[in-house]
């Protein structure tokens, strides 16, 4: 008989795992004890919980485990009870849990509970040096506790959350490097209404904000020089207060972006020397209109790529705009004029320009030329001054 894992559905009260059906040999519970806690780390919270109706040997190896992952939409049915059930399932792991250190806790919450009550689990969290935080939850009236700014094993935290981020005018997280935060509100109480917000992220690597609000606040900087990925999602009817980002060199930009709303996305990264833009088409800008240049632009900006390039005069007049203010800028790719099979296909179709759309372009890409060198397919280097 071949090795086999086995639980037997006898209804007596001691259930036994099996080695070989011969012998009856129990292996599973003379494994050490970093290997069971691993194990049922792996499973769903509430599968490793389960384990301790096995036998009294395994009445309390759930208590080792350093992942916690719970949602109290899938573990309770009865509607009546479903409430204080999951409360007493919640408070029951952190009293019972033996682990010092949690790799990882992720709370998903569709009912209602008193704010007191979410912040005691994620205070017992951070007491146990979780490493993963994340947080989904609706209500909208929480605190945030102070214990999370300080706390240095946070390494990744996700708050899908309208909670409040009470802030001071210096703020640190010294080991974070994954950040994602989607409506939560950062309310500048102890901030001087002269004073600027800084955040310090010395590990800092992505930083995903979606529709935050930022009260009170009349300035924020992010100093990040770690990060490589930053994206922000805000309303379209909503005037956004960017965080200032004076580390950031190399910026993407994916599409839902328009000239106006990158320009101010600019303003907020002065030292920025690269940018890709990932954009179908561009919306018919006014460049003529531009107030102030952002300095990134003017003193530091080397390289601009271009994917998706969609040779509409939008798209060139955006190229040219850049390479004309772009003092220090030395490399351009992606940029491309129509072939002439492209030419005849749009022709077949009755998508010609208007006459006066093809000598704007006429005139950009010569303009181009006498900056810039063609070196290859799509790639332009800057002509070296005589």
């Amino acid at each position: 008989m071949g090795t086999q894992f086995l639980i037997d559905s006898n209804q007596s009260k001691k259930r036994r795992i099996t080695y070989d059906e011969n012998n009856g040999e129990d292996i599973i519970s003379y494994l050490p004890e970093c290997i069971t806690s691993r194990i049922l780390s792996l499973l769903p919270t509430k599968d490793a919980l389960r384990t301790c109706v096995l036998s009294k040997d395994w009445e309390h190896k759930w208590t080792g485990i350093y992942n916690i992952d719970i949602n109290d939409g899938i573990l309770f049915v009865l509607k009546k009870t479903r409430k204080t059930s999951f409360i007493n399932f919640v408070d029951r792991i952190f009293f019972l849990s033996r682990n010092s250190t949690l790799k990882r806790f992720s709370l998903r919450c569709h009912l209602e509970y008193k704010a007191h009550r979410m912040i005691s689990w994620i205070s017992a969290a951070l007491m146990r040096n979780v490493a993963d935080l994340e947080i989904v939850y609706h209500d909208d009236d929480v605190v945030l506790p102070g214990r999370l700014f300080s706390c240095t094993s946070l390494t990744t935290m996700k708050l899908k959350w309208p909670c409040f981020f009470r802030v001071s005018a210096q703020n640190l997280f010294s080991s974070l490097k994954s950040l994602y935060l989607e409506r939560t509100k950062f309310l500048g109480e102890c901030v001087p209404s002269t004073s600027k917000l800084v955040f310090d992220f010395p590990a800092l690597e992505t930083l995903e904000l979606q529709n935050c609000e930022w009260l009170r606040v009349n300035l924020v900087e992010i100093n990040a020089p770690a990060l490589s990925m930053f994206k922000a999602v805000v309303q379209s009817n909503q005037r956004p207060l960017l965080p200032k980002f004076n580390m950031l060199k190399r910026l993407e930009v994916f599409t839902k972006c328009n000239s106006g709303a990158l320009l101010e996305l600019l303003h907020a990264m002065p030292f920025l020397k690269s940018i890709v833009l990932e954009m179908w088409c561009w919306d018919d800008y006014d460049y003529d209109e531009v107030e102030s240049l952002p300095s990134c632009i003017v003193s530091h900006l080397k390289e601009v790529r271009f994917r998706s390039f969609s040779k509409s005069l939008p798209d060139y007049r955006m190229a040219q705009f850049l390479w004309t203010n772009a003092l220090r800028l030395k490399k351009i790719v992606g940029l491309c004029r129509e072939s002439s099979e492209e030419r005849q296909r749009k022709k077949m179709f009755g998508q010609v320009r208007e006459e006066s759309e093809e000598k704007e372009i006429e005139n950009i890409w010569a303009k181009l030329k006498t900056v810039f060198k063609h070196k290859e397919h799509g790639i332009f280097v800057k002509r070296k001054k005589r």
